[in-house]
């Protein structure tokens, strides 16, 4: 019976997700996380999101009914609303330009399986968020890596490396993808001026970017910087997509992309192969939550505790971890800090981490294998993420004081 499932070269070379991975060894108890990337599951709107279940009784026979592969009309309608707001793209985009996907994830995906052949090379962050990796691997991607700093990816690199890849590879990059506001798992947000400078390259050298903005909405100090898209004004060159999941709950797996008409009609018909369209049912919830006027409110209040949330592990990093131990930059929206523990091996200190009751990410899980970057390579061996949304306050407060346990013992035991 071995024989009887003979594997395709892209299922023998899969790999679990490391995050994922790493459910397994937290569950235990006493155990404080500060690995998954989750929202507070106390600040979701429960009673508001089930309020919305009238639209069954209204309109039940077409909500339970297929649904068109480009989305409810009326959370498309409520999207186009929502894009308006200058927090967003402050403009609408066309009827032609929007598809509603079943979680970003897929749209990744698509993305990926509508533009790449297997070798194509994709410029991404060092770091970047593993699920992308994933996808664009199942594409058969190859990834180029660009350093990031607290402004976020360092662009003005970025001609180096196109013209790097092309000597090793002998092709040109076929996609820029990048987290620019709040990354995952950095939690940095690309400045202004790089935007800008990211703009004119990718024009120059014709090279589309996935500007992915799942924690955009999620500000809680600075200014705000107008998205990539938005930026690029009548340009195709820029391709967006968001999500419900940090601003509502991920349970709803609802997200959207706006992009250049021609790339949305090959998206659909690549999802029309593998889902036929996102939830009809959970769609109509999600537009019923928009049409009430209560994500707007549930912004205000889910920011307000996440910057609560973000101070408070901010406090306690600059309380117990030693100057010596790690250094980092303090997030101004979203979910992660992004620490270097200087001198030390993130997979080691995890393990004694482990030990003590505290998790994390380890860096190396947000860096594609050396085997399939082309170009310069990177790695995150010294770095580890840091989610502070999940955990309470006090939480917080004790997972650093283990977490700074941890390194003193690594001090005395290198």
């Amino acid at each position: 019976m071995d024989s009887l499932f003979r594997f395709s070269a892209l299922a023998e070379k899969m790999q679990p997700s490391p995050i994922r991975e790493l459910f397994k060894m937290i569950q235990r108890p006493g155990m404080i996380s500060f690995a998954g990337g989750l929202p507070d599951p106390a600040a979701f709107p429960v009673s508001a999101f089930a309020s919305c279940a009238n639209v069954l009784e209204r309109d039940g026979t077409k909500v339970l009914q297929y649904g068109a592969s480009e989305g409810y009309e009326p959370l498309r309608a409520a999207l186009f609303d929502l894009m308006q707001k200058p927090q967003a793209l402050g403009y609408r985009p066309g009827a032609e330009e929007l598809l509603i996907t079943s979680g970003s994830q897929q749209a990744v995906d698509l993305v990926g399986r509508a533009l790449l052949d297997p070798g194509d090379v994709v410029i991404v962050e060092a770091p970047t968020y593993p699920g992308t990796l994933h996808s664009l691997r199942n594409a058969g991607a190859r990834f180029a890596t660009i350093k990031c700093d607290g402004d976020g990816m360092c662009v003005e690199a970025l001609p180096e490396l196109i013209a790097a890849v092309e000597r090793e590879s002998g092709q040109r990059p076929k996609l820029i993808y990048s987290i620019p506001t709040f990354s995952n798992p950095s939690g940095a947000c690309l400045s202004l001026g790089r935007r800008q400078r990211l703009l004119e390259i990718a024009t120059k050298f014709n090279i589309p970017i996935f500007e992915d903005d799942p924690y955009g909405r999620l500000r809680f100090s600075g200014e705000a910087i107008p998205s990539i898209k938005s930026i690029a004004g009548d340009s195709p060159l820029v391709i967006y997509a968001s999500s419900f999941s940090k601003i509502l709950a991920p349970g709803v797996r609802v997200a959207w992309t706006v992009a250049d008409p021609k790339l949305i009609r090959s998206m659909v018909m690549m999802r029309q192969g593998e889902d036929l369209c996102t939830s009809t049912v959970t769609q109509a919830l999600v537009a019923e939550y928009c049409a009430k006027g209560l994500l707007e409110s549930h912004l205000e209040h889910i920011i307000s505790v996440y910057q609560t949330k973000s101070s408070a592990m901010q406090k306690a990093l600059v309380e117990f971890i030693a100057s010596e131990s790690a250094e980092w930059h303090e997030p101004e929206g979203g979910f992660f800090f992004w620490l270097h523990l200087l001198g030390r091996n993130s997979d080691e200190v995890f393990h004694r981490a482990i030990e003590e009751n505290i998790a994390f990410v380890p860096g190396h899980s947000f860096y594609p294998d050396h085997d399939e970057q082309v170009g310069p390579t990177n790695e995150g061996s010294q770095y580890a993420r840091l989610c502070f949304t999940f955990a309470n306050s006090n939480q917080i407060t004790e997972g650093c004081q283990r977490l700074a346990r941890v390194l003193v013992q690594g001090d005395k035991n290198p």
